[in-house]
């Protein structure tokens, strides 16, 4: 097989700079292609020859003994960078022998050679081994502390004799997942035959395929096209992979490079090709192009091979998505055969619902007006009006808005508007594309899904959002609906659906809107009898029956709630979540019963009073009133005081807790005073978890928390990747931290994604700040990060910043505060320094100080590089005889020990790089 690359740029405005890569590849072999006639006596004979050097980092086995190989990284996401050195052993089934393989790192960023490790090994090769492979590699435990931006060079040794040299680059743009992406965009993957030098075809002559023929496709070039999204330069690699309809492996390729500095929003256009000159590469199957960029999936779409070419494009998905799963789910539901009831079964059907009279009214006068201009026409009246069917549904959640689109949908076909009478429902997910160019034609295909029925888009809102830059794609759907609904070939009822105050602003924001949507359905909110009515007619349908008692209870509730309602009031939904969990009451009171076999049917169907008593138990339950733990508080605060630094932190931590005993002792609500949720800001290292631990246990000790224990959690904890997973994951998290602290380190990460399509952070925020409002005073919630990251995060949201009234600063420890932090740890094992050795750590600890940045690790810096004094310590004293080792020479730490801790002026490095443990 022969992989061929092309590449091209263009600016986003589409002038033209084209140039290519021509990449020469000269491989290094050692010893001579003789047979097997010489032998290892020889002194010119090599024994071994060259395989590959390759570069990793992460740890993971992947199928054949392999690891993820790549060459391109970010300063984000690496900690240790690995080599792999393999060669081929010479002497195979002849005989063993011994060499000295050494690896070795060097910064070669703008032209200079720093070595920052030599990494010995003595290897025994056997003559069993046909391959020999090294491992080894260097670099800090914590993410972008060891490897900063810049050029790097792997080099392999043998026996002190060079072997070969890998090149690898780590970049400072931000780490890569699948929910964000800040290096670039995927605008799209286009598919196109040609030969081996299929890249030089111009533009306008490409045909792009979402079929290719399996017996004339010879090269299949992949056209991709970036859209830039930093300012910044970096490298890139991508990997274009694959895949058989089996998820068998069936190729990849790759291409690396770099994009200069000071190209955002540039476009760049990739040519990859791959096949053979004899064709015959591909068979009838369906096959899935995957990119990958930093070990992460970014985009992928999927084409067919079979007798013939097919003209098309490819539609993007992410690996979120599964390809099909929505259409045919779209497809499932628009088949669904409509039933066959009359016009007036339907509206019998109609007028059955509880409530809605506004919508049932609305509904009757619409047909009135239809068979008034009927009769007009048949009495040969010229009338050239018409009705429009599109419409805006507002009201609260479970007011039953989605029931009267179904069945309204059928009306409107009983009526001959509609050909159909289908319903196809979808938001803002549905419509908007994640990339340039992918949502007009993904919002035209739900209108053609939709075309004979209603497409009825809940949360329509969501499409013109406030505040967001001119790159929204959801302005692209409402211009998209309009055009449809002015000059579209009709058959379709376009229903927007959502919030009253929300929906009013939506329809004000574009003046399209408001000419378009000439009706209006108001959805109130079911009244407190209505609500009633509903409860007992979802009881009825479970076979329930709630005696006397019980519903004069469920009356005087609902109507408490309908009172203290908002615009999350669940209404219907409200009053079924209200039977289902008396339902389960009702049997945990009768499974406890002591003889479950005599209990009748009728016993088995009721629910009683208490059942719907205990229901609404949870909204009505005070507050716990727990008394002071005098020896519990004193325990916290003294492990508090006996930190080093953080002062300010302690001062307002004493000043809180003198607060909250005088609350206490005039009688006033602590909680109604001021809210427990707090901002903690600092660098890390700063010891903000540790005080988040002893903030529980002061709030445990002082009554406002039941357990006060620490959930610790950050953005992978709350954020899933799938829609609607979300809010199920950050509950579940908030759950497991009731009556306790959680603690969401980097918590600005949740709002790294906004204005994507799968803002998933967005839903995990708006989860939580819910949760601090219905649960106030239920648990603490600590945010944590780098200062001015947690500034923006707050900024994002109105909300958020209303619901923190409390925030701790966390300044970087001073290289005092550092040797006491270093002397602890030392002291927890029986280790002290020598007075040269502590003059040279506080020298050490000085020049990092002054040097620091936000990256600067603080203690965690200083527990590293205690760690490896002390191992050095422990090297000196093993290669000292037993005999002549000494009580307080075991228990010093000497300058030998941290002579290696040298502060170098001229790198941007500000932490210390160790070997990687173990052969991974």
């Amino acid at each position: 097989m022969l992989v061929l690359l092309e590449f091209s740029k263009s600016h986003s405005i589409n002038k033209a700079i084209n140039y290519k890569y021509f990449h020469s590849f000269i491989p290094m072999f050692f010893g001579n292609n003789d047979k097997d006639d010489k032998k290892s006596d020889d002194k010119n004979f090599v024994k071994y020859k060259f395989k590959s050097l390759l570069v990793y980092s992460s740890d993971e086995w992947m199928a054949n003994a392999a690891k993820k190989y790549r060459t391109v990284f970010d300063r984000a996401e690496t900690t240790y960078l690995r080599a792999e050195f393999s060669f081929y052993n010479k002497l195979f089934d002849e005989e063993d022998w011994k060499c000295k393989i050494t690896l070795k790192a060097f910064d070669i960023t703008n032209n200079k050679r720093e070595e920052l490790c030599s990494l010995d090994k003595e290897v025994e090769v056997s003559k069993l081994e046909n391959i020999v492979y090294v491992r080894d590699g260097w670099g800090n435990q914590d993410a972008g502390k060891f490897w900063i931006k810049g050029n790097y060079t792997w080099e392999a040794y043998i026996d002190d004799v060079f072997v070969e040299a890998k090149l690898f680059y780590v970049n400072d743009v931000g780490q890569v997942s699948t929910e964000k992406n800040p290096y670039f965009s995927v605008e799209y993957i286009k598919l196109y035959n040609g030969d081996a030098e299929g890249w030089r075809q111009a533009a306008n002559d490409r045909k792009y395929f979402s079929q290719i023929s399996k017996k004339e496709t010879k090269y299949l070039w992949a056209e991709i096209k970036l859209t830039n999204k930093t300012k910044k330069d970096w490298n890139y690699e991508l990997f274009l992979n694959y895949y058989d309809d089996a998820g068998q492996h069936k190729a990849v390729t790759s291409r690396i490079g770099k994009i200069e500095a000071n190209k955002f929003d540039w476009s760049y256009t990739f040519d990859i090709g791959w096949g053979t000159d004899d064709g015959g590469s591909w068979k009838d199957d369906r096959y899935t192009i995957e990119l990958v960029f930093m070990d992460t999936l970014v985009a992928a779409a999927a084409f067919n091979c079979g007798d013939v070419f097919v003209e098309g494009e490819l539609e993007l998905f992410n690996g979120t998505l599964v390809p099909g799963i929505a259409k045919a789910a779209i497809e499932n539901e628009t088949a669904t055969v409509l039933d066959d009831k009359s016009l007036d079964e339907l509206l019998a059907e109609l007028d059955k619902l509880i409530g809605l009279q506004h919508v049932k009214k609305h509904i009757r006068d619409q047909i009135t007006l239809i068979n008034f201009n009927k009769l007009r026409k048949e009495q040969g009246v010229e009338d050239n009006s018409s009705i429009s069917l599109h419409s805006v549904a507002i009201g609260n959640p479970g007011t039953g808005k989605t029931t009267v689109m179904r069945l309204l949908g059928k009306i409107y076909h009983k009526l001959g508007l509609l050909s159909k009478g289908h319903v196809l429902e979808v938001d803002r997910v549905d419509l908007v594309g994640e990339y340039i160019g992918q949502t007009a034609p993904k919002t035209q295909k739900q209108i053609d899904e939709a075309r004979g029925g209603i497409l009825f888009i809940d949360e329509a809102y969501s499409l013109a959002r406030t505040n967001e830059d001119s790159r929204d794609y959801g302005k692209e759907v409402i211009e998209i609906l309009l055009k449809e609904m002015s000059d579209g070939p009709g058959d379709i009822a376009i229903f927007v659906a959502g919030y009253p105050k929300e929906m009013y602003a939506f329809i004000e924001s574009n003046p399209g809107l408001k000419s378009r949507f000439s009706q209006y359905f108001t959805f109130d909110d079911y009244l407190p009898e209505e609500l009633y009515d509903i409860a007992l007619s979802i009881a009825e349908k479970l076979k329930l029956h709630i005696d006397e008692e019980a519903k004069k209870t469920l009356k005087l509730e609902l109507t408490d709630a309908f009172r203290n309602r908002d615009k999350n009031f669940g209404n219907a939904r409200f009053a079924e979540g209200v039977i289902n969990k008396a339902k389960m009451l009702m049997a945990l009171r009768l499974m406890n019963a002591p003889d479950q076999k005599s209990l009748s049917k009728a016993q088995l169907s009721t629910i009683a009073k208490e059942d719907i008593v205990k229901v609404f138990e949870d909204r009505k339950r005070t507050s716990l009133k727990l008394e002071i733990n005098e020896a519990e508080l004193s325990e916290a605060l003294s492990e508090l005081h006996e930190m080093i630094g953080l002062q300010t932190v302690k001062t307002e931590i004493d000043e809180l807790v003198h607060l909250i005993r005088y609350y206490n002792d005039i009688g006033k609500d602590v909680l109604n005073k001021f809210s427990l949720h707090t901002i903690f800001t600092g660098n890390p290292g700063t010891g903000k978890t540790t005080v988040a631990r002893i903030l529980g246990k002061i709030y445990k000790a002082l009554g406002i928390l039941e357990r006060g224990h620490t959930v610790e959690t950050d953005r992978e904890g709350l954020v899933a990747g799938f829609v609607g997973q979300t809010a199920i994951k950050t509950a579940a998290k908030i759950d497991e931290a009731m009556g306790g602290v959680l603690f969401i380190d980097e918590a600005y990460a949740l709002t790294d994604g906004r204005g994507a399509q799968h803002d998933f952070g967005s839903e995990a925020v708006s989860t939580i700040l819910k949760r601090m409002e219905d649960n106030r005073g239920k648990f603490l919630l600590i945010v944590a990060g780098y200062p001015e990251n947690m500034n923006d995060f707050l900024s994002m949201n109105p909300g958020l910043n209303s619901r923190f009234d409390k925030k701790m600063h966390f300044e970087d420890y001073t290289p005092d505060e550092m040797m006491q932090i270093a002397e602890t740890i030392l002291k927890k094992d029986d280790l002290q320094l020598t007075p040269d050795a502590k003059l040279h750590l506080n020298t050490y600890f000085t020049d990092l100080y002054k040097h620091r940045d936000k990256f600067f690790g603080n203690a965690r810096t200083v527990r590293q590089t205690i760690g490896e004094a002390t191992k050095n310590q422990n090297l000196r004293m093993a290669k000292i005889p037993a005999a002549q080792r000494t009580s307080q020479d075991i228990n010093t730490i000497i300058i030998e020990d941290v002579a290696e801790f040298v502060y170098q002026p001229n790198a941007l490095r500000k932490t210390v790089g160790f070997r990687l443990g173990g052969n991974s």
